[in-house]
């Protein structure tokens, strides 16, 4: 299934158009043998699920997940599907919802639940195998290494948060966007010219990442739907500092005082001062396990959609 990107030339859309009738036959042949009581997509990017669910006549959960700035004609292709060809829409955030139209639209926050690994007790993991001190008041920030990101932004902030905050260490984890490596690069770079800062690159061990760090950073550019890090940040007791766009606002507000701030997307100085009013006075394992996790949302309110929309497909023989 080819994805839908800005960077396909025209050799790519017409394969696009050509391989998208022969994807979905694929995926229905499969789906029948299956048999499934529902279909869902997982991405508002995706044009396939709502022709499967057509093809074999049940309902189909469409996920949107995405706040659309990149193309008009993408975001009103996605509209007229969303709103004639899936039983639910489900946005994570209101200002994902904010785009669509139609009654058969609902919010669910992505959630954590306390078992799904973050937690605060998994302090002081990160921090040996970094080999950051364990009494280093630390800045973090992960995800994937895109223009739009804010990494660039969070690092011409640093030099000012320390300024104010002198000794303040910060950590970067991500892995490089294909076809944006060079932009990877280059931020490694700057990381590497910058006083206090930790460049790990891809990490697999984010739970212990999150756990460790004093104050979780999102500085993205351009509005994020519901960023799953800050959730993760928010599980593992890191407040989260966020600019002020997309679903941050939605996700801080359901936060505890203290757990969160908000800051002017793309203004480094106001970055820095958001960061600085969340930090605490001092950091240890002792005190990274003894802050309380923040669980934004219902992990069972997707189950009991699926629930719903399993109830509501046709009755009909599952005899082979």
């Amino acid at each position: 299934m080819r994805r839908l990107t800005r960077s396909g030339g025209r050799s790519y859309w017409l394969g696009y158009a050509a391989l998208w009738p022969v994807s979905v036959a694929r995926l229905w042949l499969l789906a029948r043998r299956a048999r499934p009581d529902v279909v869902h997509s997982n991405s508002a990017h995706s044009w396939y699920g709502w022709a499967v669910a057509s093809l074999l006549r049940v309902p189909h959960v469409w996920h949107a997940r995405e706040i659309v700035v990149q193309s008009r004609l993408a975001l009103s292709v996605e509209r007229f599907l969303a709103r004639h060809f899936a039983w639910r829409v489900v946005a994570v955030s209101g200002a994902v919802a904010a785009q669509f139209h139609g009654d058969n639209m609902i919010v669910v926050h992505d959630a954590i639940a306390p078992g799904d690994g973050f937690s605060p007790t998994r302090a002081g993991r990160l921090r040996e195998s970094a080999g950051i001190g364990d009494d280093v008041v630390l800045i973090g920030a992960a995800g994937r290494l895109d223009t739009w990101k804010g990494f660039d932004l969070l690092l011409e902030a640093f030099p000012e948060v320390r300024r104010r905050r002198p000794g303040v260490e910060l950590v970067v984890a991500g892995g490089a966007v294909p076809g944006k490596e060079r932009y990877a690069s280059e931020l490694a770079a700057l990381a590497a010219r910058t006083e206090g800062v930790h460049w790990l690159g891809q990490r697999e061990d984010m739970a212990d990442f999150m756990a460790d760090v004093d104050v979780f950073v999102l500085p993205s550019t351009e509005p994020e739907p519901f960023a799953s890090s800050a959730v993760e940040a928010l599980a593992s007791g890191a407040p989260v500092a966020a600019s002020n766009h997309g679903g941050s606002p939605e996700m801080l507000a359901a936060a505890p005082p203290r757990k969160g701030a908000l800051f002017s997307p793309g203004n480094p100085a106001a970055l820095a001062k958001a960061v600085v009013d969340l930090l605490p006075e001092a950091s240890s394992t002792e005190r990274r396990r003894q802050r309380a996790g923040v669980y934004v949302g219902d992990p069972g309110e997707m189950g009991r959609l699926f629930d719903e929309a399993a109830a509501a497909a046709p009755a009909r023989s599952h005899s082979t």
